[in-house]
């Protein structure tokens, strides 16, 4: 039998006695002497069976401290997309037992003390904890409570797994009475001490005192050992490095008053540097994803379970992005532009291919710092967002605006040029990124709906409740490098909100599935439900939603994708041109802060922010210099010997003929071009502007009539021409807007402008 095998067996037969003790008071009433005897006898069997299955399946792994301490000690191991691992930590390794001669007493005594204070007196575990811990759970029906013990503790840690079930807590007493009979105390608080992870990739105390104070353990203070003793309860989240100091430090606080200390007069404690190691490949990403699992998982978990993951991560895009982030970075540093973020993702999917997070890891003022996740000012890149909105309740690309000076309650935007162009198109003043028409855009929206908007289509960290201004529209609110790229990903599905995932396949070290993400379906698989750490930030889990009006979002694609319309401003050979239909939009803030280009295929979103840590201004750097030949560079490579793909018009977009004359909708019109409307907002008809021209209808010709008499008879009378009716045209699979044919990209930066 397999190992999952009996673990399964042993499962059902805990199962079983659970029901049937629980069901015994009610069947007992109606039950003969005979047949209770029969009952309380199978059930005895069914307990001797689980206790011998447990006991054989384990005695081997209780044969020396050695293989009890080592039989869960592993690691974490992230692999690319294809299975290339690029990053390891707390890799398999045999552990040197440290004697218990050596460690201090006041180390030996914390531990007991926040631990286990009867560890001396029980058999291996505690009866009225276990009472406590069993009366607990059954009120629950299922586990509420434990009340391990050290010897428990050691057991679970070694040997078994870290599920949370009244069968695997039986099976812990049982191991612990073995344990606690094979060895002595000192044996086992010595195992325990060399085999227990204490957070930061450090299992045992000798590596924990080197990890935190780069000390021997001979050398630990009692405010050290206090400190070493209060982690166990949760490693990573009281961790020194990064974790909830507090808390910690309260802890601590604790054991000293039991070891009989005044705190104030132990004093503070000196930790060591903490020092990372750096990943080969993505090192942002990989962190993260290191302590997206430690948070959904438990980093004991994760790491003696072994758990070797596939992410989302593709090395040739995350290649790609790193390089071209590294050569530009430097050729911009004369412009005082020092660091650059690149976060890309398939819309469709909610895969993260790849994510930079600076310009270099290495770099000891800033290198470490994930700009994907930092907040900043978006400059115009938030336009589109307000655009979309508006075209929701029922504006149109082509509709006018002035753009013009105006003093609104003192606020008094300028375009980024300090010119007024007059009456505008909508679709001409987003192309080109004039400001003041998206102020009256989104006077008319209304502050609060754009910001709602942009929390559906991701937008997580704007404040609802915080009142922007009319600058939201410039970038006045600050958001995440992440989360806006993720909401042009949204205008690529004409609408849909889909979960971003960071990971395929998690499996453990004997190969057993985990979890799996099939991207086809947007469905997780995992063995067991577990709450998504970052589910408010649409990270994780299985949310996919129609989040916007699709006829909007597909008008403002046509925007954002029309070179025509830009080339005012950029010049028609520019940066966001692919050869291929792609909407993209840049931005910069005030004083040059930051630059940014986010842009998007329908199966690729990429957002490229540029600019310095400290908020400092680079010089003269707009977004369609700093940071679109690097979104060109990366969206060129990735999409390289893929097929284009249009972009898909919505059903709900339906091609309207308007007259060339008056640029309206009027049946009368001989001469017309296409525009498409969402059939909730097609324009009424309007032929005020229009005078028709009316045709005479032939006189016939002449017939053999009677001579004419004093009295005429009447001529032919004129009739009207026929009125057509409205010309519909039924949709077709892409708008005439996008672009096909593009100029070749330029081998030079263009002249800065947005």
């Amino acid at each position: 039998m397999s190992r999952d095998q009996i673990i399964h067996r042993t499962k059902e037969l805990a199962e079983n006695a659970k029901v049937f003790v629980l069901a015994l008071p009610k069947r007992f009433k109606h039950l003969s002497l005979p047949m209770m005897i029969a009952i309380i006898s199978g059930g005895i069997i069914i307990a001797i069976i689980f206790v011998v299955t447990t006991y054989l399946f384990f005695v081997g792994d209780l044969a020396t401290p050695e293989k009890l301490m080592n039989r869960n000690n592993t690691g974490l191991i992230l692999m690319d997309r294809k299975g290339k691992a690029f990053y390891k930590t707390a890799e398999a390794r045999d552990i040197d037992i440290y004697p218990i001669e050596r460690i201090p007493d006041h180390m030996i005594k914390a531990i007991i003390a926040i631990e286990d204070d009867q560890f001396y007196e029980h058999p291996g575990f505690s009866p009225k904890g276990i009472a406590r811990a069993f009366w607990a759970n059954i009120r629950a029906s299922g586990y509420a409570q434990g009340g391990s013990t050290i010897t428990q503790q050691l057991v679970k840690n070694a040997l078994l797994t870290p599920e949370k079930s009244i069968h695997r807590k039986l099976q812990e007493v049982l191991l612990a009475l073995e344990v606690d009979r094979r060895y002595t105390k000192d044996e086992i608080l010595e195992m325990y001490l060399n085999s227990i992870y204490f957070g930061a990739g450090a299992y045992g105390i000798e590596a924990a005192a080197a990890t935190y104070f780069d000390k021997d353990v001979a050398e630990l203070t009692v405010g050290e050992s206090a400190i070493l003793a209060a982690l166990p309860k949760s490693p990573s989240g009281l961790s020194p490095f990064g974790g909830d100091l507090e808390r910690l430090e309260a802890r601590q606080t604790i054991i000293l008053e039991k070891l009989g200390y005044d705190p104030k007069k132990v004093g503070k404690v000196k930790y060591k540097e903490q020092e990372e190691e750096t990943p080969t490949l993505a090192p942002h990403f990989a962190i993260w994803v290191r302590d997206y699992l430690y948070e959904k998982y438990g980093e004991d978990e994760v790491n003696r379970q072994g758990f070797r993951v596939i992410t989302t991560i593709d090395r040739d895009y995350q290649t790609t992005g790193e390089t071209l982030i590294r050569q530009h970075i430097g050729n911009l540093n004369r412009r005082d532009a020092t660091n650059a973020s690149l976060v890309s993702l398939n819309p469709i999917t909610g895969e993260i291919m790849a994510l930079v997070g600076s310009v270099d890891w290495t770099d000891e003022e800033f290198g470490k710092f994930n700009v994907a996740f930092a907040k900043r000012q978006p400059g115009s890149t938030f336009k589109p967002i307000v655009y979309t909105q508006a075209f929701t309740d029922g504006a149109h690309p082509e509709d006018k605006v002035m753009d013009e000076a105006i003093n609104i309650a003192g606020y008094q935007p300028q375009n980024y040029d300090g010119k007024f162009r007059g009456e505008v198109t909508l679709r001409r003043a987003l192309a080109n990124s004039l400001n003041i028409p998206a102020v009256k855009v989104l006077q008319t929206v209304g502050v609060k709906d754009a910001v709602k908007i942009a929390h559906d289509m991701g937008i997580t960290s704007l404040d609802k409740d915080q009142n922007y201004g009319l600058s939201l529209v410039l970038g006045g609110g600050e958001v995440t490098l992440f989360e806006i790229t993720r909401a042009f990903g949204v205008l690529a599905t004409n609408g849909e909100l889909v979960a971003s995932h960071p990971i395929l396949k998690i499996e453990d070290k004997y190969g057993k599935e985990i979890y799996r993400y099939t991207s086809q379906t947007r469905k997780e698989i995992s063995e067991k439900e577990v709450k998504e750490p970052y589910e408010k930030q649409f990270i994780g889990g299985t949310y996919a939603k129609k989040v916007i009006d699709s006829a909007a979002a597909f008008l403002t694609t046509s925007i954002l994708s029309d070179n025509e319309a830009r080339k005012e401003t950029l010049g028609e050979t520019n940066w966001l041109n692919l050869g291929r239909p792609a909407g993209a939009k840049t931005g910069t803030t005030n004083d040059f802060r930051d630059a940014w280009t986010i842009g998007y295929t329908p199966t690729l979103v990429t957002g490229i922010w540029v600019g310095n840590n400290d908020n400092t201004p680079m010089n003269g750097l707009f977004g369609s210099v700093a940071a679109a030949p690097i979104w060109h560079g990366f969206m060129t490579a990735a999409l390289k010997g893929t097929q284009p793909r249009e972009f898909t018009r919505p059903t709900s977009l339906i091609e309207v003929k308007l007259c060339k004359e008056t640029n309206k909708y009027c049946s009368l019109c001989k001469e017309t071009y296409s525009q498409y409307y969402s059939k909730k907002h097609v324009p009424d008809e309007n032929c005020s502007d229009i005078t028709p021209t009316p045709t005479q209808t032939p006189t016939p010709p002449p017939t053999n009539t009677p001579a004419p008499t004093n009295t005429p008879l009447p001529t032919a009378i004129p009739t009207a021409t026929t009125v057509p009716s409205a010309t519909l045209v039924p949709p077709t699979a892409t708008p005439n807007e996008l672009p096909t044919n593009t100029p070749t990209p330029p081998s030079v930066t263009p002249t800065p402008t947005i």
